[in-house]
């Protein structure tokens, strides 16, 4: 994955701690992203477990999720 992708992922998880549940479209101008890009990254984070969708585009972060962030930011 490149440094974006995990930047961007990064930043999805970071908004959704403070903002959880989120719904994409926030979550794409919260980021300054593609909706595209977002959407590709809210997948890519949910394959991983970081993330959970709740119905109609919003997004939950996860415990894994959170640790994920926590070890991002210790590294």
């Amino acid at each position: 994955m490149s440094e974006f992708s995990i930047q961007t992922e990064i930043e999805v998880l970071e908004l959704l701690v403070d903002e959880s549940p989120c719904h994409v479209m926030e979550i794409t101008n919260a980021v300054d992203g593609h909706p595209i890009t977002i959407d590709q990254t809210c997948a890519h984070l949910h394959s991983k477990g970081c993330i959970v969708p709740l119905g109609r585009g919003l997004y939950e972060i996860t415990d894994e999720g959170q640790q994920r962030l926590d070890t991002e930011h210790n590294s």
